[in-house]
């Protein structure tokens, strides 16, 4: 027979102060079942739905799709080419038509002649650059289309990392409620062993009264774990942009996918594929020829003009050559601008391939921990651990082991068993940001 809490020799004050204790326990029992229950029919309703079944790949094409941040970074590209089409006209000022009307009126006209004398004239001018501004503004124009596209490509990248790590958690949460669903039917199990066995006179009532108390907290901690979930689930909705009515369910299970790759590949393939790092280099060449645009500039365009005027005798055609003189302003101060905004562009690409090359070397190094970490677990550590609860539960029921016992050992494969599905989620989430920050999609 177990070691009882309380001796079954003990006196008369010693049994009332166990009463007591059992009255106790009972009494928080009930307040706990009061305060949970609302909680199960609230979740009962949300999990009651129909879900669309997502696997990680269709949630990613899903984000790609239908995500609003990134339907309005896509936008961007509209706004370059309207920047396009203006460098690609043929001429960048339209011509100016001008007319006038006057009528004279003279002081002592001679005989025969009108007093006022109707004067009138047209002229027509067109603004001319000839210093190849044209060529420069349409690679400034273009490499802004380039870079504006590979911003909105290192968006869609970014996206496609934090539907991962929302999704991964999501299968991380349900690993976890799955084995607390487990667990509350273990600890019902010992409960109602705890019952058989006060039944037969092998155990206090108190331990009967933990038993209950350990099944209790075990529905706790699921509660605790569902809410967690519908936290991750409605953060990854959002980035779905999901509507009200719609619910989904992740599939899919954490797994143990190699990656082959040496760090110098990775970095190789980061250099090659990352488009924050291709962006940066675009706005090098942007400022490059916004320079050489401004320099340009400084050449005064040239104008060119006809005109027609008319009196009562006359009629007058000719034309007009106007030049601005830069006697004072030679794009002094634009042209010291683009000069700074060209060091800053070749100062953001030199520190983004430097950041890039460390974050690389981090993520490489975080992955490999959690592969070391993870080879600790052989195939088939889940099995293990529920063979060896199932042959607890059956000594505890066989009055092999006392109610300690059994509860001090599922606690430590519960531990266990955590520390595991954490772990294998850890590498997944290492993998997928080493392959975020080696531009592998």
């Amino acid at each position: 027979m177990d070691r009882p809490f309380f001796s079954a020799s003990a006196g008369t004050r010693e049994s009332l102060t166990a009463k007591r204790v059992i009255m106790a326990i009972s009494q928080w029992i009930k307040f706990f079942f009061i305060c949970h229950g609302a909680y199960f029919v609230v979740l009962g309703s949300a999990f009651g739905a129909e879900p669309m079944r997502l696997s990680l790949d269709q949630a990613i094409q899903t984000a790609l799709e239908r995500n609003l941040e990134l339907k309005a970074k896509r936008e961007e590209l509209g706004i370059a080419e309207g920047r396009v089409i203006k460098s690609d006209l043929f001429l960048q000022n339209n011509p100016e038509l001008e007319g006038e009307r006057a009528n004279k009126r003279l002081k002592k006209p001679e005989e025969g002649v009108n007093k006022n004398l109707f004067q009138a004239g047209v002229s027509l001018s067109q603004e001319f650059e000839i210093g190849g501004q044209s060529g420069y503004r349409r690679e400034a124009a273009q490499r802004n289309l380039e870079k504006i596209g590979f911003e909105v490509r290192d968006f869609g990248r970014t996206l496609r990392f934090r539907i991962a790590d929302l999704f991964l958690r999501l299968l991380n949460g349900k690993a976890k409620i799955n084995q607390a669903e487990q667990i509350v039917n273990l600890k019902d199990r010992l409960y109602e062993a705890s019952k058989a066995r006060l039944a037969a006179g092998d155990i206090p009532e108190v331990q009967l009264a933990i038993a209950e108390f350990e099944l209790n907290r075990a529905r706790s901690e699921l509660i605790s774990l569902q809410r967690e979930y519908e936290e991750i689930l409605s953060r990854l909705r959002t980035d779905l942009a999901l509507e009200k009515e719609e619910s989904i369910e992740p599939v899919g299970d954490l797994t143990r996918a190699p990656l082959a790759a040496s760090l110098d590949e990775l970095l190789k393939s980061a250099l090659e594929k990352r488009p924050d790092l291709a962006a940066s280099d675009q706005e090098k060449k942007i400022t490059e020829a916004e320079e050489l645009l401004t320099r340009a500039e400084r050449i005064p365009n040239i104008k060119f003009s006809m005109f027609y005027e008319k009196d009562d005798k006359d009629n007058i055609v000719g034309g007009r050559v106007s030049i601005p003189l830069p006697f004072f302003d030679r794009k002094q101060g634009e042209l010291r601008e683009a000069l700074a905004r060209k060091n800053i562009a070749n100062l953001n690409y030199l520190n983004r391939r430097q950041t890039l090359e460390k974050e690389i070397r981090a993520a490489f190094a975080r992955f490999k921990l959690a592969e070391r970490d993870l080879a600790l677990y052989p195939e088939g550590t889940m099995k293990r651990f529920d063979e060896s609860l199932d042959l607890y539960q059956r000594a505890y029921q066989e009055r092999a082991i006392d109610l300690a016992d059994a509860i001090l050992f599922q606690n430590q494969v519960i531990e266990a068993r955590l520390k595991f599905i954490d772990t294998l989620t850890v590498y997944n989430l290492s993998l997928a940001e080493l392959k975020l920050q080696a531009g592998i999609e």
